[in-house]
Formats: C-alpha cells, sequence, structure tokens
C-alpha cells in the first residue's frame, strides 16, 4: 500500500518512472473490443443461424424410394419365383406454404441482421463508457496523489512550527490525520482504476493488455440539436426498433403458413410391381383429409404470437423515447452545473485557499481554516470533473440512441 501510494505522489510530481503500463487511446482499445469482443461473436452466429434458416426455407422436400421383394407362387400351379415393387411418392408443396415459410425465414434474418447491429451498439458505448470512465478514475487518481503530496508538505511545515513552538502539538495530530486520510483516498482511487481497467478487458475478451492506463481528455463536444429533431433519428435508426418490427413481421409471415397449413397437400406416388406372370404400373395420388385437425391451436398461437411482437414494438419505441428524454435532459443539468463551476465557483474555491495559506502564514489564521479551505477545494474539483464526464456519459447516450456507429466515430 505505501508503495502504490509512493508511486502516486511521484506521479502528481511528475516522475518519469512512475507509470510502466501500457498507454492505449480510445481507437486502440475500441479496436481490441471489436475484434474481440464474445458478445460480438456470439451476435455473428446467431446470424449465421438465421442464414442458415433461409437455406432450410427454400429447400424442396426429397421425394420417397419405396422397395419391396419377396418370394411368389403360382395360385394354378406349382410354380414359384420372386415378385418386387418400385414406388416414389413426391409431396407437392402447396405455394402458398412455400412463400410464407420464406417470407418468416427472411424475417427472421431481418432480425437476426438488426440484432447484430444491436449488439455492435450496445458493446461499442459500453466500451467508450468504460474507457471515459477509467479516464475519470485516473483523474480522480491524480488528484488524489497530489492531495498526498501536498499535505505531505504541509505536514511538514506544521511539525515545524510545532517544534519551534509556533503552533499547539493538536495542529499536528490534525496535519497526521488529514494525510492518512488522503492515503486512504489515494488507495481508493487506485482501486477504482483496477475496477475500471477490468471492465474494459471484459468487454475486450482479455484481448487488452492487463496493464494499461487510458490515454487521452474528453471530445470537445457539438451543441445538442433541438429534442424534436432527434426524435424521428432514433425512431428511424435504432436496431433495437428494427429487431421487434422484423419479429412482429416474422410472426405475421408465421400466421400465414398456419392458415396455409390447413389446405391438404397432396403426394404425388408411381408404383410399379412385377412377378413371373404379370407386371403392373400405377400413378396415384394421396390427399389428406382435414377432417378432425383443423390446426386451430396453432393459429390461435401464431395470432397470439402477432399481438405479443406488435406490443414489444410500441414497448421498444417508447423506452427509447424514455431514454432520449432522459438522456437530453441529463446533458442540460450537466451543462448547467459546468458553466457554474467555470464562471467562478472554482476560482472561489481556489482563491480562499490561497487567501487560507497566507493568512496561516502570517498567523492570522489556524491550521485547521486551511485544511477545511483544501477540503473544500478538492471538493469542488470533484464535482466539476464529475459533472464534465456526465455530460459527456449522456452526450453518448444521445449518440447510441440515434445509433451512430460507435467503432467508427472519432476520438
Amino acid at each position: 500500500m505505501l508503495v502504490r501510494i509512493a508511486a502516486l505522489a511521484a506521479l502528481a510530481a511528475g516522475a518519469p518512472w512512475a507509470v510502466a503500463a501500457e498507454p492505449l487511446g480510445l481507437r486502440e482499445v475500441l479496436r481490441y473490443v471489436e475484434a474481440a469482443s464474445p458478445e460480438l461473436a456470439a451476435a455473428g452466429q446467431l446470424r449465421a443461424g438465421a442464414e442458415a434458416e433461409t437455406l432450410t426455407a427454400r429447400a424442396y422436400p426429397n421425394p420417397d424410394l419405396d422397395l419391396g421383394a419377396g418370394p411368389w407362387r403360382s395360385r394354378i400351379g406349382g410354380a414359384t419365383g420372386t415378385a418386387g415393387s418400385v414406388g416414389i411418392s413426391q409431396l407437392i408443396e402447396l405455394p402458398s406454404v412455400r412463400g410464407a415459410r420464406t417470407e418468416a425465414s427472411a424475417a427472421g434474418l431481418s432480425a437476426a441482421s438488426a440484432h447484430v447491429d444491436s449488439v455492435r451498439l450496445a458493446v461499442g458505448y459500453q466500451a467508450r463508457a468504460a474507457f471515459f470512465e477509467m479516464l475519470r478514475r485516473q483523474e480522480e487518481e491524480r488528484l488524489a496523489a497530489e492531495s498526498v503530496r501536498l499535505l505531505a508538505d504541509i505536514r511538514g511545515k506544521v511539525q515545524t512550527r510545532v517544534e519551534v513552538g509556533e503552533a499547539p502539538r493538536f495542529e499536528l495530530v490534525r496535519a497526521e490525520s488529514e494525510a492518512l486520510a488522503a492515503q486512504n483516498a489515494a488507495a481508493a482511487a487506485a482501486l477504482r482504476v483496477d475496477e475500471a481497467r477490468a471492465v474494459l478487458r471484459r468487454l475486450g475478451g482479455d484481448a487488452l493488455p492487463s496493464v494499461f492506463v487510458a490515454r487521452g481528455t474528453l471530445p470537445p463536444l457539438p451543441e445538442a440539436p433541438p429534442l424534436a429533431t432527434l426524435v424521428p433519428q432514433v425512431l428511424a435508426a435504432h436496431p433495437q426498433l428494427r429487431v421487434a418490427s422484423a419479429e412482429a413481421e416474422r410472426a405475421r409471415s408465421r400466421l400465414q403458413l398456419e392458415r396455409s397449413l390447413r389446405n391438404p397437400q397432396p403426394t404425388l406416388r408411381a408404383i410399379g410391381s412385377s412377378d413371373p406372370e404379370s407386371r403392373q404400373a400405377m400413378v396415384g395420388i394421396s390427399i389428406p383429409l382435414p377432417l378432425w385437425n383443423r390446426r386451430e391451436g396453432p393459429i390461435a398461437q401464431a395470432q397470439a404470437s402477432i399481438g405479443y411482437a406488435t406490443a414489444q414494438v410500441e414497448a421498444q419505441r417508447a423506452q427509447l423515447l424514455r431514454e432520449l428524454d432522459s438522456a437530453y435532459a441529463r446533458l442540460g443539468v450537466s451543462q448547467r452545473q459546468i458553466s457554474t463551476f467555470e464562471n467562478g465557483l472554482l476560482r472561489t474555491a481556489e482563491a480562499g485557499l490561497f487567501a487560507a495559506e497566507e493568512a496561516y502564514r502570517a498567523g492570522e489564521r489556524s491550521f485547521l481554516e486551511v485544511l477545511d479551505a483544501q477540503r473544500t477545494l478538492r471538493s469542488v474539483r470533484a464535482d466539476y470533473n464529475q459533472a464534465r464526464f456526465d455530460r459527456n456519459a449522456a452526450w453518448m447516450d444521445i449518440e447510441r440512441l440515434t445509433a451512430r456507429d460507435p467503432f467508427r466515430a472519432a476520438d
């Protein structure tokens, strides 16, 4: 723990040996994730299965071949021999059945393709969010290391004043307590960095290096367009809505298939038989009679599937619009917070600490007032940092909802 804290303090001081991990930018991290994500690989296999299903739907039914042979004995004499028969049958598939089945498989392929896009969108923005989360945690770690260094410096000054009798010993105890609290905070910040790194490595299927640091800064954000402009973009482009719509179309095709299967599908037969005395050839047709089973159950189940799929489309539409409203509101709140910090709150906290330190050196204020001013500045900086990353997270949610490709977007 002490070694880690010393490394953090060295990082704050700018020591060149403090960072030994490989620095990775956002583009490099996204490249790792795109190439090795297990979620993307699984979604690709689902699409391959849907493509195979379309091949199955287009296939024609195979004919059946019947072969038979056995001993033959004449009725009028003692002649014996062998009798044999050959038969072939072919199901004649109705065009309505075949068309409904191929339409259902095509809708399934569309749903699988949209699902791949949805997974790609989700994984990409999860990786982006995890990368910026790691940047935020690294910034917290840097600020914590700076606090460790500053409090160590202050503790040394307080100890000198206590030793020469210019300050009571209580101030030294308080300074040591604050230094210990800063060290604990630095250790906790380092742990949060490790946790953020682990999330990125999980998204990348452990293809990322075991030890790395996130390199980069928060990107500049464009001005947010009006909410009314974003709504049609979300409804037109988001793959989750396309998945739900394709599933509804597949449900309708399955209903048509079940209704078509009520119609009897004939089977054409050709049979030839021979024995030592005669030969026969026959052509026939077999038609099932739908007397007892009119497929009421499968048809009702398909109708219920249509209702469920349609409700899912509406639920997905409402969910996307709720997420858009939430992201847009969070973007506005964080922007107002950042403006408050940048328009005076940060400078006020910095000036307050400077004034407290100068007054402490002149003997006009106690050490406790300096500590209070330091805590205030640390809190303001932490809140400002949080607001900046909250604004970036809200903007990424808007980009995700408008289906901007996360792996092709610029850093």
